[in-house]
């Protein structure tokens, strides 16, 4: 989960039609990767790219220690998150009838919110960066769990990131819980005799391309397309002296990288992801066909930046 919103923004470049939701840990939201992922609605163009809806769960333990977004003030958080360019919405509780209402609320509304975006930039023409909307949220550590263990608190404490209920096989009174704990989902009401699914819920389960396994954004290989490839024969550099000093390899590779970008300019299926030093990593060249895509301020002096990358 730490790479999931940088791996759901890749998704959706120069796909308009595809919203991703990512849920996200709120331990795995302090790592270097997911904190710099929060920033990549900069380089995400409303007109010609989907979008992404994270969801930073907020349990707020880790293994065994807090987690830092858990233990700022809510004031804190919020400027957090709106200082990164989201706009969150809020749901946060422990009763699991409420949270449910208050969570298809508030994916409704973060979808709509999505939808008028993408109608102001697609029909409407409005350039500006858009502030996307995210969804925090915030229940106890071992939600539904057991409250206590041995007379110690186990739900929304680190305990319940760890095995509470140690022994069942020999301890009667671990057994017990462990029963009453698994009980508590009113099995009863959703298999039959025999153990299998009642068929009434199992008809609720999306069918074809709507199964999360099924969607052929999902499956990469409905919709992987082959890169329209040059002859790399001819981008092969001569080495006139063993051990002389030649052209730099990234040099070499980027007239290649060009033409690649170049062909596959219609598909659109082929994108450099560099964060920096492009340039200066010898790999210049594929400038001469594409532009960084940014959506954030630009300034005089600014080189090769454009909302869309060509």
């Amino acid at each position: 989960m730490g790479y999931s919103l940088s791996h759901a923004f890749g998704a959706v470049f120069d796909n308009p039609g595809l919203t991703v939701a990512c849920v996200i840990g709120d331990g795995e939201a302090e790592t270097g990767p997911l904190a710099t992922a929060w920033h990549s609605n900069k380089f995400l163009n409303a007109a010609s790219d989907g979008a992404v809806l994270p969801i930073l769960h907020l349990n707020g333990y880790k293994i065994a220690n807090p987690t830092l977004l858990a233990r700022i003030t809510r004031e804190e958080l919020d400027q957090l998150l709106r200082g990164y360019g989201w706009t969150p919405h809020y749901v946060v509780g422990h009763d699991p009838a409420a949270m449910h209402e208050a969570m298809a609320a508030a994916l409704d509304s973060a979808a709509l919110d999505i939808l008028r975006i993408q109608r102001r930039a697609r029909t409407a023409g409005d350039t500006r960066r858009p502030r996307w909307p995210m969804i925090v949220f915030g229940s106890p550590k071992g939600w539904t769990g057991p409250k206590m263990v041995d007379g110690v608190p186990n739900e929304g404490t680190f305990r319940a990131h760890q095995v509470p209920i140690t022994d069942p096989a020999t301890n009667p009174r671990h057994l017990a819980q462990l029963e009453a704990w698994l009980r508590s989902y009113r099995p009863e009401e959703l298999f039959d005799a025999q153990g299998r699914l009642r068929p009434e819920l199992a008809a609720l389960a999306p069918a074809g391309e709507k199964r999360m396994g099924a969607n052929p954004h999902a499956n990469g290989g409905r919709l992987l397309r082959d890169l329209r490839m040059p002859d790399f024969t001819q981008y092969a550099l001569d080495v006139a002296v063993r051990g002389g000093r030649g052209a730099g390899d990234t040099r070499v590779l980027a007239p290649f990288l060009r033409d690649v970008a170049k062909m596959n300019s219609e598909p659109r299926n082929f994108r450099i992801f560099g964060p920096d030093e492009t340039v200066s990593n010898g790999l210049e060249a594929v400038f001469q066909v594409t532009s960084r895509q940014w959506e954030a301020e630009m300034e005089t002096g600014d080189q090769y930046w454009r909302p869309r990358a060509r």
